[in-house]
């Protein structure tokens, strides 16, 4: 899913996976960074398979706010291994607001990258989130802006 901060493709990630979820249908939802994170201390601890198993015991994998920030190298890798290691076997839903020339900038690696966008949009379905901010839309600061500025006009 691709779209701009707010668009709700947050929301629609959790709907699907409470649906899947309804329908016995395993799912495990992570923000990337931090998944990219238990990569990375599970390698330190020498728990990777483990780690592994726990994600393999779902059938739907969902990561959101990927290329929010930066990610560690190492645990870069790992996720591109994992996702590389689950190609065409589990569904992945990611959401961003990275357009795809952009993900080298926190993956990287140009090559790793350019293969990681390959496999993840080998079948896919894209949704693309145009609009704006709805958080920021349905922000109470906008009735206090539309105050001030029909007071100054």
């Amino acid at each position: 899913m691709y779209g701009g901060t707010g668009t709700g493709k947050t929301m629609l990630s959790i709907l699907i996976g409470m649906s899947a979820c309804n329908q016995e249908i395993p799912v495990r939802f992570y923000r990337t960074a931090g998944l990219i994170n238990l990569f990375s201390e599970s390698q330190g601890k020498g728990t990777l398979s483990t780690l592994k198993k726990k994600l393999n015991s779902a059938q739907i994998l969902i990561l959101d706010e990927f290329g929010y920030v930066p990610y560690d190298r190492n645990g870069s890798q790992l996720l591109f291994d994992y996702l590389s290691e689950i190609h065409e076997q589990k569904s992945v839903i990611l959401n961003t607001n990275l357009e795809f020339s952009q993900w080298v900038n926190v993956l990287y690696d140009q090559r790793m990258t350019t293969a990681l966008i390959g496999r993840l949009t080998h079948h896919v379905e894209l949704i693309l989130f145009p609009g704006v901010n709805n958080r920021l839309r349905e922000s109470s600061i906008n009735e206090t802006l539309s105050k001030i500025n029909s007071q100054n006009g």
